[in-house]
């Protein structure tokens, strides 16, 4: 039979066993939180950079393509939208330029493969374009036909990837560049659908079977 002393003494003993418990869960789960929170951090820095060097390249293959369509294009559209197009994605280069060096303290270079890197094929993210895509726009007839057919994926590719950034970065600058990107491209391609649909019976072709002329087989109207 334990003496009051005694059982007092073990009482005592097991709380300060359960507050040692206690604080060991509690530093546990703290430990949980911020490895939970360091993965987060690690996740939205390889996002940005994939897409802060990917996009810089994606902008640069449409302004060799609006440079084409600044001296091939018929339709006043066409030739408005491909102005439109060099003013606005010149401008926004300049801004993830800016953004990438402050963010990782080192200039930018651009990657033709950093959709990898935001969990996204070539063709999602609209990185298909190459040289022989620019010669055979430039090739293309009717060349206003084939230069929405091309743009209009492309567009969607920088929307993809504007979109699949949003759900890592808190960045401001970042956020508001790519929401930008969203609506100004988004606007861009339902007027070309528009256009398209007007002067050639049918909005840009989507789905596996359209490609673009970067990815695959495309109907270049030869």
């Amino acid at each position: 039979m334990l003496t009051p002393r005694r059982g007092g003494a073990l009482r005592f003993a097991g709380l300060v066993v359960s507050v040692v418990l206690a604080s060991a869960l509690v530093a546990c789960g703290d430990d949980e939180k911020d490895s939970a929170a360091e993965k987060q951090v690690q996740q939205a820095e390889k996002v940005e950079k994939a897409f802060l060097t990917g996009m810089v390249h994606h902008h640069e293959t449409a302004l060799e393509m609006a440079e084409i369509a600044e001296r091939r294009g018929q339709d006043p559209f066409v030739r408005r939208l491909a102005a439109a197009i060099t003013t606005s994605q010149e401008r926004e280069i300049g801004q993830m330029r800016s953004i990438y060096k402050r963010l990782f303290d080192t200039a930018l270079k651009p990657d033709p493969g950093a959709h990898d890197g935001m969990g996204l094929t070539a063709a999602e993210a609209g990185m298909t374009h190459s040289k022989e895509t620019d010669a055979m726009l430039e090739a293309a007839e009717p060349f206003d036909r084939a230069f929405v057919d091309e743009m209009v994926p492309h567009h969607l590719g920088a929307i993809t990837m504007s979109n699949v950034l949003l759900k890592d970065t808190k960045d401001p600058a970042l956020r508001n560049l790519a929401e930008t990107i969203v609506r100004a491209q988004q606007d861009e391609v339902d007027r070309m659908n528009v256009f398209r649909e007007r002067k050639y019976g049918g909005p840009v072709p989507t789905g596996p079977e359209a490609g673009g002329m970067g990815g695959g087989e495309h109907d270049m109207g030869h």
